[in-house]
Formats: structure tokens, sequence, C-alpha cells
């Protein structure tokens, strides 16, 4: 199977390139990745985007390629459409020209958080965000063009590249001995190289459609902060407050938290808890 990574310099692309081609050797199933940054595809642009992807002549696309800053979203609104959804869509429609499988990356921010449970795959999309509504354009542009795709809605990511939430509130943490986090805003936290074992059983068993893929357990953004400076034994204080007195510029959903049963089922496979992934990556990544 050859496997053309789009994004592969980003959070998830990089654990993908980095961490598929062990799992699959593993099981003695032959593979090969080729890896594409911004610097190679410009998903933007539909005449680069096809002649890239048709010279590498790939079996399966994954699409980890996006503008995921939520509130730089709001005022770089053609960047945000531009890559979240025509982006997607010329990926959708070069794979669909070469008969490849697209995987697309989404995002739980596809929902408005008005639900008080996990969000399942069957729940309608109504995003509040510039971010989520051109996620939800791309989505809606692969499932469209091209019947062989498979789309991964994930949630609240961290990994060992690139500079994440668990990073962030640490530097804050030791910087300035004080954080004030929100608590009442509510996901499922997922390590990447968790999510790269999932992406295994994607690929081994040809899944298609929408699945939502992330580690066991929902939390807030106030909970996840204290797990993560209990597991680092770093004392600050750490103090609570409502989302209405975090000033940010996107309007993000209450809950994002995400309904993994669909994959369960269909794999066998079923994520561990948050708590535990990020003790490992806390472990073997920021507090050696």
């Amino acid at each position: 199977m050859k496997i053309l990574i789009i994004g592969s310099n980003g959070a998830l692309g990089w654990e993908l390139a980095n961490g598929l081609p062990p799992l699959f050797e593993t099981e003695k199933q032959p593979l090969s990745v080729i890896c594409a940054s911004h610097s190679q595809i410009e998903i933007t642009n539909a005449s680069n985007t096809f002649e890239t992807i048709a010279r590498t002549t790939p079996d399966v696309i994954i699409n980890c390629a996006a503008f995921t800053d939520v509130d730089a979203c709001e005022t770089n609104i053609d960047k945000a459409y531009a890559v979240n959804a025509e982006g997607a869509k010329n990926v959708a429609l070069a794979g669909k020209n070469l008969n490849a499988r697209v995987i697309h990356i989404s995002t739980d921010y596809v929902f408005d958080g008005a639900k008080n449970t996990p969000y399942n795959e069957t729940d309608p999309p109504h995003p509040l965000s510039v971010y989520g509504k051109s996620k939800r354009a791309g989505e809606e542009a692969v499932q469209e063009i091209n019947g062989n795709y498979t789309i991964i809605r994930i949630s609240r990511l961290y990994g060992q590249h690139k500079s994440n939430f668990v990073t962030k509130i640490l530097h804050i943490g030791l910087e300035k001995h004080a954080v004030s986090v929100v608590r009442d805003q509510f996901g499922s936290p997922t390590y990447a190289a968790d999510l790269v074992r999932a992406l295994r059983y994607v690929l081994s068993l040809d899944l298609h459609g929408i699945y939502h893929i992330a580690n066991d357990g929902i939390c807030s953004w106030y909970e996840w902060a204290r797990e993560i400076f209990r597991l680092s034994n770093i004392q600050v204080s750490l103090q609570s407050i409502k989302a209405e007195d975090f000033k940010r510029a996107a309007t993000v959903p209450q809950n994002s938290s995400l309904n993994c049963t669909k994959f369960v089922q269909a794999t066998g496979h079923k994520m561990r808890p948050w708590q535990e992934a990020l003790e490992e990556y806390l472990g073997k990544y920021v507090l050696r």
C-alpha cells in the first residue's frame, strides 16, 4: 500500500509519517509512505494539487493539512475556507482522478455544543466558528466528490511534534506560577500517538464513512490542566473561570466530546483513557 500524507510537517501528519510504518512492519504488511509538507504541495491551488498527487500515484491519501488556529480563522476567513474547504475539495478531486482512497481529518468543532452527551457521527453538524464552518465545508466536499472516503473527526489533539495545550499550559504555569482555565467547556483530549494506532485499524480494515476517534473520557479545559500539573508535580495557583470570562475571537462549543462507539464496534479497539495517554506523553516527551 502506498500512502501519501499531506500536511506531513503538522502535528498529526508528522506522527503518522513516523508512526505508521513501524506498525505495519510488525504485521509484515508492506507499506510505502510519501510525505508532502506545505512546501511540497499547495492544496489551495487545484492544478498544483492534481499534478503533485498524480506524480506520487498513491493508493491512499491522508489529508492532515488544515488551518487550525481557531481564533485566527475569525479574521482570516478567506484563508480558512481556502485551506479547510477548497483544499479538501482539491484533494478529493485528485483522489477521484486516481481512484485513490481519501482519508480526511476533521474536527469536533463541526458541532455547536448544545448536546449534553457526546456527539455521534449521525448528529447533524452545526458549527459556530469560521474554523468549524470551513472544516464542515471540507467534509461536505469530500463526501460529494469522492465516494471512496473516510472522514475522521478528532478532538483536542496533542503530541510530541508542535506546541499544544499541554506544552503551552505548562509553560505558563512555570513562568507565572498562576493559571486561569475555563471550566465549562468539555471535550476529549487525544494523544497523537494513540490516534496513529487507531488510524492503522482504519487503513487495515478499509473503513469508510465518518468515524469519531478520541481518547476515552471527557474533561473540561480546567480538569485537563489540573491533571497536567498533578502528573508533572508542578505547584501552581490554578483558577477555574467561566468561558464567558475568557475573551477570545471565536465562539466554540460548550461540549464537543465525541462518541467513539462506532469505531470500537468496527475495529474491536477502544482508545485508552485520556489520563493514561497524558501520563505517557508527559513521561516520554515533556518531563524527561
